[in-house]
């Protein structure tokens, strides 16, 4: 160990003192990219494009809800289908919004990681320096200190600045390590929330094109009707005769089928064992017979309920589970729910989503109460636009193609099929409005 000299103890403890305020003040490597003061403008410039644009979308809510309660006519479909075009480019721009601030927020983490870790360097050089400074006094019994000193004062003095050193620059490597592990986790949350967000954006994209095909299909009937309301009134007549049909059909299927309950095989009916699969909640049909519904199914029931929403509204997971099924692609006008997502559930229950837009996940998935699984729509037999949301007992479920029900109409489209008993009440499993 190399000599060192302690007669001038006052001149070490100087020493020790400003390698203290050095450690306290270690300077950070300057950026060549923005200073933190630019990030944060613009992280608050983004803020408030992602306010007005949801005020936006929020207005054009509003306008979609009132037109959706307005009459079938062929004017008002366009004008809902306007709506929605707006509001699905106004909600790509909020997503982009979303993702740039995403990104200036990975970029200030990532300074302020650099800076973070700049500083544990200092912090740990220095107690590095200052255990090696240190190590001799240390190793000297108060006599040795002392005899070297000449005074018992500058010794305490020197041997309390050193242990007292010591501490502080421990406490302050342990501190600054903690942040940057702190640091570095919200980079990586940050990461994962860039990602999902640009996921999200894709989803949107390709949500707006299917909406630009709907619209293009209404303005092809305008071209097949000439523009005559009753030509539209027609179409739209046929739609449900096809829809009564294929009920008929799936009814006489389904009366065949049986499924034997076994007691706890299915969770107790108990409000919020599932979650709302929208954001905005209103109810437009309930499970069973119903005055509205009157004989919508040939058995006078309806097997799920319908929640108003217009073309492109994010559809959610309402319970954790795996994707058992899902049609993304093929449809049929008249034929069952149209591009749809069922989801299995670990409690014995399977959720339906029907006459979705868009379908954006795939079977064999895990997915996350609240994860957006697609995006809703009018597929299937839907006469507009809406989310028809659905709860089985899982046994029960048969997935078949409608050949299978002799459909003299939708032969090649899958269809989702369960005993009576295997429908159940979503309202007795979802919280109270």
């Amino acid at each position: 160990m190399p000599k060192h000299s302690f007669r001038n103890p006052r001149a070490r403890f100087a020493q020790i003192a400003v390698l203290a305020v050095m450690l306290a003040t270690a300077a950070l490597p300057a950026s060549a990219a923005d200073s933190p003061e630019d990030i944060r403008a613009k992280i608050a410039d983004n803020n408030q494009k992602i306010a007005d644009l949801q005020k936006q979308i929020d207005q054009y809510s509003t306008l979609l809800n009132s037109t959706s309660q307005q009459a079938q006519t062929l004017s008002n479909a366009l004008k809902s289908l306007e709506l929605t075009q707006k509001k699905l480019e106004t909600n790509l721009a909020l997503t982009t919004q979303k993702i740039s601030k995403t990104a200036l927020t990975i970029k200030e983490l990532d300074q302020d990681i650099d800076d973070t870790e700049a500083r544990i360097a200092a912090t740990s050089k220095a107690i590095s320096a200052s255990i090696r400074d240190t190590a001799l006094t240390e190793s000297q019994s108060p006599i040795e200190n002392f005899l070297n000193n000449k005074s018992i004062s500058a010794t305490w003095d020197y041997m309390n600045a050193v242990q007292s050193l010591r501490t502080k620059v421990k406490d302050r490597y342990d501190e600054l390590h903690e942040l940057s592990e702190t640091l570095a986790s919200k980079q990586d949350e940050a990461a994962g929330e860039k990602s999902k967000l640009e996921s999200y954006q894709k989803s949107l994209v390709g949500e707006q094109a299917t909406v630009a095909a709907t619209k293009d299909q209404k303005s092809k009937l305008l071209v097949e009707t000439s523009g005559k309301e009753a030509e539209y009134k027609k179409i739209l007549a046929d739609k449900i005769e096809e829809r009564e049909a294929y009920e008929k059909e799936l009814f006489s299927y389904e009366s065949q089928l049986k499924l034997t309950l076994k007691p706890g095989e299915v969770p107790t009916a108990k409000t919020g064992v599932l979650s709302w699969p929208l954001d905005s909640i209103r109810i437009t049909q309930l499970f069973g017979k119903t005055v509205s519904a009157k004989r919508l199914y040939v058995s006078g029931t309806h097997g799920g309920i319908d929640l108003a929403a217009s073309i492109g509204t994010p559809v959610k997971a309402a319970l954790s589970g795996t994707v058992s099924d899902t049609e993304p692609t093929k449809y049929k006008s008249g034929c069952q729910y149209g591009k749809f997502v069922l989801i299995k559930h670990p409690n014995g229950l399977s959720t339906i989503y029907g006459h979705l837009s868009v379908v954006s996940v795939k079977p064999g998935d895990t997915v996350i109460t609240g994860d957006t699984i697609g995006y809703s729509g009018d597929t299937g037999y839907a006469t507009g636009p809406h989310l028809h949301f659905g709860v089985y007992v899982t046994e029960g479920i048969r997935i078949v193609d409608s050949a299978a029900l002799n459909s003299k109409t939708c032969a090649g489209i899958k269809t989702v099929a369960a005993p009576t008993n295997a429908y159940l009440d979503p309202m007795a499993y979802l919280p109270k409005l």
